[in-house]
């Protein structure tokens, strides 16, 4: 989270609406998405790999 903190600085000093603010405001959505789909991914793999593991998987409401 250092890097969000650093990022979300870097866009507070900059004027809404200029083109370096668009810019930090790009940077800082590309990192919630990598953020997202690294997440997503580890959730993937996590649910393939217990299903591959058992043959059932049982929930009891």
């Amino acid at each position: 989270m250092k890097k969000y903190r650093k990022l979300s600085r870097l866009l507070s000093d900059k004027t809404r609406g200029s083109n370096r603010y668009e810019k930090s405001r790009l940077r800082i959505a590309k990192f919630h998405a990598k953020l997202k789909h690294t997440r997503a991914d580890f959730l993937h793999k996590l649910s393939t790999e217990i299903i591959r593991e058992n043959q059932i998987i049982v929930l009891e409401v």
